[in-house]
């Protein structure tokens, strides 16, 4: 995936914000979106994500698990969970 440039970054969000009609969803973005997004940016702009390429993979497939409905029920997983914590 080709990194965007600053730019690029900058017209898309400009185009998403001028599509926003809506008063309330302007006041969420900003009083609430960009002041966070700014306060908590830890990451330097060209640092990547912190999961490995395996790690990474792992994630993806459990998203696809999910997508094809290979899930648990909340039952079950507390079930799974008060044997696991119990040995």
């Amino acid at each position: 995936m080709k990194k965007k440039s600053k730019d690029e970054i900058k017209k898309e969000l400009h185009k998403l914000i001028d599509s926003i009609d809506d008063d309330y969803t302007l006041n969420v973005l900003n009083e609430d979106i960009v002041p966070y997004a700014v306060k908590n940016r830890t990451r330097k702009q060209d640092e990547e994500d912190d999961l490995t390429e395996e790690q990474q993979k792992k994630l993806d497939d459990s998203i696809k698990e999910a997508d094809r409905g290979e899930t648990i029920s909340d039952e079950e997983f507390r079930k799974a969970m008060g044997r696991w914590l119990t040995k």
